[in-house]
């Protein structure tokens, strides 16, 4: 159980700070699309680092230019950097003094890294370095799925809360593991660490484990887990034994299981262990 590499994906968001701002429409200039009728049918965005490296650029059918808003549709955006970020969405707002982003409907980020990242909506606030939605969010990368609704990532700080229903499902050459939870899960990348919250609940086909709450410490090298601690309400059930316990710490590399506080171990009948498998 728990043999499964976990690579949590972060809410990912494009960091619209620190650019320049510049429109073309074929080759007018800036001054021509604002004389006419604040509507051009082509724009590019483009943003600079201090050293002038290109750190992000913006593409788009047609843009609205309302005071301090640029409304986009559709909405093309990458992001260069360690891994590249490629996003699309069907519509958005830029605010050029706060440099935030909205984008909404169909918004799909992918990476240079083999990772998707799917929802409804996306907000990036500049100055917090903060993106976030209220909608379903679904990851997914070679071997792993996660969705859940609702989150929050601070893409500089390497940190990802998903908020609520999360589920991730892996998949390994002993078959799939999934773990799920009313959330919230945690994940610091910096750290190579993750916590899911509230009714967590692992299982794959040698058994599973329920309890209130689960860290997971990563390999720094391999991402596979190096230990799972597991708190409150400890549940273990496998084909042959269930076992309870206030806390139950699972190390990977010796693949051994120590129970904590008032444990309770019970052997199965032959005419219950098909039940229990469930």
């Amino acid at each position: 159980m728990l043999r499964r590499p976990i690579i949590l994906f972060a809410l990912v968001g494009v960091v619209f700070v620190n650019g320049c701002l510049s429109s073309h429409r074929g080759s007018g200039s800036s001054a021509n699309l604002q004389s006419a009728g604040d509507a051009i049918s082509t724009f590019t965005l483009v943003g600079n680092t201090e050293t002038g490296r290109k750190k992000w650029e913006v593409q788009g059918d047609t843009a609205d230019l309302m005071g301090d808003v640029v409304y986009l549709s559709p909405v093309a955006a990458k992001s260069f950097g360690s891994v590249d970020l490629h996003l699309t969405a069907k519509s958005g707002r830029f605010h050029k003094e706060s440099q935030d982003v909205h984008l909404e409907k169909d918004v799909v980020v992918t990476s240079s890294d083999g990772a998707r990242l799917v929802t409804n909506s996306l907000d990036w606030k500049a100055q917090r370095e903060m993106s976030s939605t209220s909608d379903w969010i679904t990851v997914t990368r070679p071997g792993m799925t996660v969705m859940g609704r609702g989150g929050i990532g601070f893409p500089k700080l390497k940190r990802v809360r998903l908020e609520r229903e999360v589920t991730v499902t892996l998949q390994g050459n002993e078959g799939q593991t999934i773990v799920t939870c009313e959330g919230p899960m945690e994940v610091d990348y910096g750290r190579h660490k993750a916590r899911f919250w509230r009714n967590v609940w692992v299982r794959d086909a040698k058994g599973n484990i329920r309890s209130d709450r689960m860290d997971v410490t990563l390999d720094s090298q391999t991402n596979q887990i190096d230990e799972a601690s597991f708190f409150g309400h400890v549940q273990i059930h496998n084909k042959t034994q269930t076992a309870t316990a206030q806390r139950a710490k699972y190390w990977q590399l010796p693949g051994r299981t120590r129970l904590i506080g008032h444990t309770k171990l019970v052997m199965l009948p032959e005419n219950e262990r098909a039940g229990n498998e469930r």
